[in-house]
């Protein structure tokens, strides 16, 4: 087995004589190519993802069959449906009949209408169906990313005809371990182990060794919801089921995996003021950047310009006493590191599931009683600093209050915005920076003007 860095030496090398390669029209081509063919198929279809769109063609038609199919599975959608486009049907025939449903749904969102209902006659009309009743779900929930081509077997069966039946039939590996049961009716009703077919008397009827689920899935439930609870439980597969308990398919491990990936991908740009963006980085229009950066951006700085309203109000104040200007951006930034520490500790908690609205008033107190110690702390160590530099008691106290009442403020809120975001259905990664940073900022200026205005006024 190659090291990584050798794989990735040689993926580079592919990608960077990548014509010479599918021509062969040198040596060093010739022998690219039978370094690529033997490269993991997620490798390939990275290089695929890499290369500009006739070469990607190129390449992708180039490529054995077996390997092609194992290829495309790997790669985004929108560049599966530009390829699909150069296909006959019968290669395009074996590709869907390789592909589980769920992951057909979403390439068919990528094609035309037109191309839709020519790749559809190609697909068993038994997964025809199942694939247009997918079309119907919400993008974002359990039915669209389940498998529902998995094999199950019926209640009343006995071990003996279930193996029978299971040696006929081809089961994914990431679904063959647990076998769901249903009765005539498609009604869930359990599963069972595969060693539960070894272990026990041929003629044992199921019922006798079924397990009852710790999990069933409602088909409309959010993907995000979905990862949550079988991280909860520990599952390694889940089944699907309307609201009449009917059997609809299975979701795997592997599919949780993309959408934690997915969903960590969102909250970052969500906590960054960005909206999450489709394709990669690279994929996405400069125009598109722009007009998504340049929105948030914009609102932040019109809500910042009540920083200098403010600041005006008590511009004779701050004039009259000038030891006020040199402490302003360390309270200010100080205040906003407080309140992005909460406000992050209580969005991964609500992620997780450890935070909810149960326990919202006991993570709010415990925040508060966090803000009082911290800020009792750095009051101190802030009285010290500016009393022994400026010999000043009076600005001292009126500094070392602000901070204690602006660090306060900035932990409660960066604790209480993603309740409130929460509980109006918004995502709670919104409250994250810059948001927050602009809010504290503001009041932050507030109190410290305020404050300060008092003592020295």
């Amino acid at each position: 087995m190659l090291h990584t860095r050798n794989v990735e030496e040689i993926l580079a090398q592919i990608e960077n004589n990548i014509l010479s390669v599918i021509r062969e029209d040198t040596l060093q081509g010739q022998e690219l190519w039978k370094k690529l063919l033997r490269q993991h198929h997620a490798d390939i279809a990275e290089i695929i993802e890499k290369i500009d769109t006739p070469k990607q063609k190129l390449l992708f038609k180039k490529l054995p069959r077996a390997l092609a199919v194992k290829v495309f599975q790997e790669l985004t959608e929108s560049i599966q449906a530009s390829l699909i486009k150069t296909l006959d049907l019968d290669e395009a025939a074996i590709i869907f009949q390789k592909m589980p449903s769920d992951e057909l749904t979403d390439l068919f969102e990528c094609v035309s209408d037109e191309d839709l209902q020519q790749y559809l006659k190609l697909i068993q009309r038994k997964q025809r169906n199942k694939i247009i009743s997918l079309l119907h779900l919400d993008p974002d929930s359990a039915g669209r990313i389940m498998n529902s081509d998995v094999i199950t077997l019926q209640r009343d069966f006995t071990i003996k005809k279930s193996v029978s039946l299971l040696q006929r039939v081809e089961i994914p590996k990431e679904t063959m371990r647990r076998i769901y049961v249903t009765n005539r009716d498609n009604i869930l009703v359990g599963y069972i182990n595969l060693e539960d077919l070894v272990i026990n008397k041929s003629e044992t009827p199921l019922t006798h060794v079924i397990h009852k689920n710790e999990l069933a899935i409602n088909v409309h439930v959010d993907q995000e919801e979905v990862a949550r609870q079988m991280h909860h439980y520990g599952l390694l597969s889940a089944p699907v089921v309307d609201e009449q308990n009917n059997f609809l398919g299975v979701i795997t491990a592997d599919d949780i995996v993309d959408i934690v990936e997915e969903e960590a991908s969102e909250d970052v740009y969500k906590m960054s003021g960005l909206a999450p963006v489709e394709h990669s980085y690279f994929q996405t229009t400069f125009s598109s950047l722009f007009f998504q950066r340049g929105i948030w951006l914009a609102s932040l700085l019109i809500f910042q310009s009540l920083s200098g309203f403010i600041l005006g109000k008590y511009q004779a104040l701050i004039q009259n006493h000038v030891i006020m200007s040199f402490f302003l951006t360390m309270l200010i930034g100080t205040g906003g590191n407080a309140g992005n520490q909460s406000a992050t500790l209580v969005i991964r908690g609500l992620a997780t599931g450890e935070i909810s609205r149960k326990n919202a008033v006991r993570v709010l107190v415990r925040e508060f009683g966090m803000s009082i110690a911290l800020a009792s702390v750095l009051f101190l160590v802030t009285f010290a600093r500016i009393y022994f530099l400026y010999h000043n008691l009076t600005a001292t106290i009126a500094i070392g209050i602000s901070l204690v009442l602006i660090i306060n403020m900035s932990m409660i809120l960066g604790a209480f915005i993603p309740f409130l975001l929460e509980r109006l259905n918004l995502d709670p990664a919104h409250s994250a920076a810059p948001f927050l940073a602009t809010l504290m900022d503001i009041l932050g200026i507030l109190i410290y003007c305020a404050v300060c205005s008092r003592f020295l006024g």
